[in-house]
């Protein structure tokens, strides 16, 4: 497969650019540290698969990292506008052009895209790295070229693993309400949407707790919740043993919800028989996973206009320290 990497004297970005432009390596290399999660199911060449999945084949092709979802999120056996989009949509799995537009002492800049198959669009992502700084910057342009309106479910899903991962971990975000999706038999917390941030009671115990704190992997759980009513668009999660993190800012009128996929060693059940420990943190327009359909009957779905063109800013940040006051649009860390 065709891979680019990108580096500064603090960061190494690893992109998969034949399987939707995937991030699966981002090394802070100050602690040699890469925060990506590795699935036990490994990268592999093309291969054809034993049957074809009723949700499409994006777990058959899932080696953890970092996917860019579009045009839907989750999964629904009902097509939308004529055609299924499987789960997570098309995006992560296609393959995209790209070039480098800058390669000098002061920035690196690779510049990507990608017209989709099934869906009207087209999706430009630029990312770069500036001397200096531990901080990915990514400029998107998305374009509708249908002659009429087009919902979508839009979203970047970064799964967060070990070694950087454990039970000293804690994210902290400027949300005001918590939802936990029904998702899983081994759900630890009590589905529900109203619940204040950051507390949310424990199914098992019926005591309420912070849902921002990472457990451990002896939990043996597995949950969807969704941050919602973001004041701005970012969130640190620290390893506080350590004394590093890992970040992300976005334009939260966009991007208005804050998924938290948590997999606490209990997801016992294909694709990964309890193998797993991971997190995920993932600025969304819409939710729950689903579907689009699904999107649009609660009115979180993003519907672009025939033509219409939507651009936008993501900083995604290495630190050092015990947590964050703020993340800046520009990618400054507030401690």
């Amino acid at each position: 497969m065709q891979i680019a990497y990108l580096e500064n004297e603090l960061l190494r970005v690893g992109i998969l650019l034949e399987k939707g432009a995937d991030i699966f390596d981002f090394t802070y290399k100050p602690y040699n540290l890469d925060f990506m999660w590795q699935s036990p199911i490994p990268m592999r060449r093309p291969f054809v698969a034993t049957s074809a999945l009723p949700e499409g084949a994006f777990h058959d092709h899932y080696y953890g990292g970092w996917q860019e979802i579009l045009p839907s999120a989750g999964w629904a056996a009902e097509p939308y506008m004529g055609t299924s989009q499987g789960l997570h949509g098309e995006l992560a799995l296609l393959p995209f052009e790209a070039t480098i537009s800058e390669d000098t002492q002061e920035q690196v800049t690779l510049y990507t895209r990608v017209r989709l198959y099934r869906s009207p669009l087209i999706l430009e992502r630029t990312m770069s790295l500036k001397r200096g700084i531990a901080g990915l910057f990514i400029h998107e342009r998305l374009v509708n070229e249908s002659m009429g309106e087009f919902a979508i479910m839009w979203g970047h899903h970064p799964a967060i693993g070990e070694p950087f991962l454990d039970d000293s971990c804690v994210v902290q975000t400027p949300a005001s309400k918590v939802e936990v999706m029904a998702y899983h038999k081994n759900g630890l917390w009590e589905p529900g949407g109203d619940y204040d941030f950051p507390k949310v009671k424990n199914r098992r115990t019926g005591v309420i707790q912070d849902i921002t704190s990472i457990l451990s992997r002896e939990t043996q759980s597995v949950d969807v919740v969704f941050f919602k009513e973001l004041t701005e668009g970012w969130y640190g999660l620290t390893n506080q043993r350590k004394g590093v993190g890992f970040g992300m800012v976005w334009d939260k009128d966009l991007f208005k919800y804050l998924w938290m996929w948590q997999v606490y060693g209990g997801h016992t059940d294909y694709p990964w028989y309890g193998r797993t420990y991971n997190c995920a943190l993932e600025p969304f327009t819409s939710f729950p996973p689903s579907g689009i359909k699904n999107a649009v009957k609660n009115g979180t779905a993003l519907t672009m206009k025939p033509g219409e063109v939507i651009e936008t800013e993501l900083v995604a940040v290495a630190y050092q320290g015990e947590g964050v006051k703020r993340i800046t649009p520009d990618g400054v860390v507030e401690q």
